[in-house]
C-alpha cells in the first residue's frame, strides 16, 4: 500500500474546515491594499499560507482614508472570522470586531429581544444615539432609527426624545463589527392598529394630516393614520388630492383594510357624505 502526502489544496481545505464564523483568530499582515488587508492565519502548518482577507471597512472603527493608516506589513492582528470562502480558499475576517476587548465583551453579553436601558446622548434627523447602561466608558453603542421610535409618524426624532432622557428599548440587532446596538422603543409600545383589525367596513371621521401626489393621509385615532388613495375620493378621476381636501380638513372615511404586518390602513371616502368641515 502506497501512502501519499495530501495535496496542498487538500491540506488547506482540511484546515479551513476547522475554522468557524464567529471564532477569534490571530495572524500576521501579509499585504496592505487599497480596499483590503491580507493576513496569514496562525495555526496552519501545511505548504503555503492560509489567507484571511479583512476589508477596509472591517479593519478599524476609526476613520481612515487608506488601510496603511491602521496597519503595516508584519503586524500581528486579532480578528473575528466572518465567513469561509471555499471557492477562493480564504477566510473573510473583521479586525474591528476585536479592536476593543471590553466593548466586544459587552456586546457579546447582549441578546436580541431583550430590553435594555440607557441615556440619550444626541438627537439627529436620521436617528438617536444612546449611551447604554454597562457599556465601556467613552463609548456610545445604542442607536434608534426613526421608524423604531414610535408607531406614529414623526416630523423629527425630537418630537419623541431629548438629549439626557432615560429610555428603555428592545434590542433588535447587535453589530459587533460596527460596535452598534439597534434599539426599538416602538417594540415596547402597544400597536395602536390592533383595536382596528375588527373594524373593517366601519365609517368614521378623521383629520387630513398630509397630502402626497397619489393620496391623503387621514388620522382616525391617536397613532393611527390611513391612506385615502386618489381613486378612493370619487368615481371620477382625481389627479391630486388637493382637488378634494386640504391638510387640516375633517373628512368622513370608511376603513377598507388594516394590514398589521406592514402597519398600514387603507381608507376610502367614496360614496360618503361629507360635512364640508374644511380648514381655513
Amino acid at each position: 500500500m502506497v501512502v501519499t502526502e495530501p495535496l496542498p489544496s487538500e491540506t488547506l481545505k482540511e484546515f479551513l474546515s476547522t475554522v468557524r464564523a464567529g471564532q477569534v483568530r490571530t495572524g500576521r499582515v501579509m499585504s496592505v491594499e487599497d480596499r483590503e488587508v491580507l493576513v496569514e492565519l496562525d495555526g496552519f502548518s501545511g505548504p503555503g499560507n492560509a489567507v484571511g482577507c479583512i476589508p477596509r471597512d472591517d479593519l478599524t472603527r476609526k476613520a481612515i482614508k487608506h488601510p496603511s493608516e491602521a496597519v503595516s506589513i508584519g503586524q500581528r492582528l486579532t480578528f473575528e472570522v466572518i465567513a469561509i470562502d471555499w471557492q477562493q480558499e480564504r477566510v473573510w475576517a473583521s479586525a474591528s470586531a476585536c479592536e476593543d476587548p471590553a466593548l466586544r465583551a459587552f456586546l457579546l453579553g447582549l441578546r436580541r429581544g431583550a430590553t435594555h436601558q440607557g441615556q440619550v446622548q444626541s438627537v439627529h434627523y436620521f436617528g438617536v444615539f444612546v449611551n447604554l447602561d454597562g457599556e465601556p466608558v467613552n463609548q456610545c453603542t445604542g442607536f434608534i432609527r426613526i421608524p423604531e421610535l414610535s408607531w406614529t409618524w414623526l416630523d423629527h426624532p425630537a418630537d419623541v426624545v431629548t438629549a439626557g432622557q432615560r429610555v428603555e428599548g428592545e434590542i433588535i440587532d447587535v453589530d459587533i463589527r460596527r460596535g452598534q446596538v439597534q434599539l426599538s422603543l416602538k417594540a415596547l409600545q402597544e400597536n395602536p392598529l390592533v383595536p382596528f383589525t375588527d373594524q373593517v367596513g366601519t365609517i368614521t371621521t378623521g383629520l387630513v394630516t398630509r397630502l402626497i401626489p397619489f393620496g391623503a393621509f387621514v388620522r382616525i385615532a391617536d397613532g393611527v393614520e390611513g391612506l385615502v388613495h386618489n381613486t378612493e375620493f370619487r368615481h371620477e378621476p382625481v389627479e391630486h388630492p388637493s382637488q378634494m381636501v386640504r391638510e387640516g380638513d375633517e373628512i368622513t372615511v370608511r376603513i377598507v383594510e388594516v394590514d398589521l404586518p406592514r402597519h398600514r390602513v387603507t381608507l376610502s371616502a367614496r360614496d360618503l357624505p361629507q360635512d364640508e368641515k374644511r380648514s381655513s
